[in-house]
This record gives structure tokens, C-alpha cells and sequence, in this order.
């Protein structure tokens, strides 16, 4: 490894060492209804940035039509898995599962190989759904649901549109932006999980 990438591996780990362990938009409190927080909510917590921003990128650096299909698989499944939460249904892990996507999308940048497009577009829903399991938990009343669930789902829009426009920058800054952005979840996903 040469010295540069050695620095900005440092460089990753320290600015991540000074990031709160509780970096998570998700407190499980129950206070939160509307468009204003629904909208909001995706802004507050690392692990929803690094992961949206993430399948943008990925989306782009996959080129073609799944450019379009990834963000797309990644909405419907998150409202899934929002619509799993508000019928009820009880699912284990699912701030496991955040962390975990944070952490496999590090890799998945980092490694940087062409998966198919189904097991991609799989990857993808299992981490929506549980980013979207974990937003519905957050609503204090269903009756807010609606706009909640509008509001989250047109800020995860538009961290998946910053990815995907991050990943159109030419093949140089493309290449070191995925490897920083890989770095980085890859660390954040650590942390996430070693505090869950």
C-alpha cells in the first residue's frame, strides 16, 4: 500500500474516531410525525447518509439502467419495510441489519466488482428494508404516518441523487471518491456494530 492511501486510511479513522458512537438518526423515541421531520430524519444520522449516499454511488459506477433501478429498488423496499413496521409485524436485528448495510456497502465500493442484477438489487432491498423498518419506529402517531413516511422518502431521494452525481465525476475522482466513500462506511459500519 502506498504511502497516500496509508494517510487517508489515517486520515478516515481519525476524523471517524471523533464522531459520537450514538451517530444513529434512530432513538427509538416515538417523537417524531409530518413532512418536516420525515424529511429531516435521513440528515441526522450517519449510518442513513453513508448508505444512501452509497447506493447512489454505487448505482453510478454501475452504469447503465441501474442508475435508475437501484435508487428505485431502494425506495420501494424501504417503504416496505415501513409498512412492515406500522402493520406490527415484529423484526429482530433490523439496527443490526443498518449497521450492517453501512459495513457492506464500505465493501462493496471497495471491492468494486460487478455483482448481477439480482443480487445486487437483493442487497439493496434487505438494506432498505431495515432502514425503512427503523424510520416507521421513530413516528410518535400513525396519524403523521403519511407525511413522515413522504418526507423521509423524498430526503433518501436526494442523498441518492448526491451519490449518483458524485459518481459522475470522471474515472480519476470517480475511483478515489468510491475508495474514500468505501473506507469510510467500512469504518463507520465497524463502529456501528462493535457499540450495537
Amino acid at each position: 500500500m502506498n504511502t497516500a492511501k496509508q494517510v487517508n486510511i489515517i486520515l478516515i479513522g481519525w476524523v471517524l474516531s471523533l464522531l459520537p458512537v450514538s451517530a444513529y438518526a434512530h432513538t427509538g423515541t416515538g417523537h417524531l410525525s409530518g413532512v418536516i421531520d420525515g424529511f429531516s430524519h435521513p440528515f441526522l444520522g450517519v449510518d442513513h447518509l453513508l448508505v444512501m449516499i452509497s447506493i447512489g454511488l454505487w448505482a453510478a459506477v454501475s452504469k447503465g439502467y441501474r442508475v435508475c433501478l437501484f435508487p428505485v429498488v431502494f425506495l420501494l423496499a424501504m417503504t416496505v419495510g415501513a409498512i412492515f413496521n406500522f402493520m406490527g409485524i415484529e423484526i429482530a436485528g433490523m439496527e443490526r441489519g443498518v449497521a450492517l448495510s453501512v459495513l457492506l456497502c464500505g465493501f462493496i465500493l471497495l471491492w468494486n466488482k460487478h455483482l448481477s442484477t439480482s443480487v445486487a438489487s437483493s442487497l439493496i432491498s434487505l438494506f432498505a428494508i431495515s432502514h425503512g423498518y427503523v424510520h416507521a419506529a421513530e413516528i410518535s402517531h400513525q396519524s403523521g404516518a403519511g407525511g413522515y413516511v413522504t418526507g423521509f422518502l423524498l430526503a433518501t431521494t436526494l442523498l441518492l441523487a448526491i451519490g449518483i452525481l458524485t459518481g459522475f465525476f470522471s474515472l480519476v475522482i470517480q475511483k478515489q471518491v468510491r475508495n474514500i466513500f468505501g473506507w469510510i462506511c467500512t469504518f463507520a459500519g465497524i463502529a456501528f456494530l462493535v457499540s450495537i
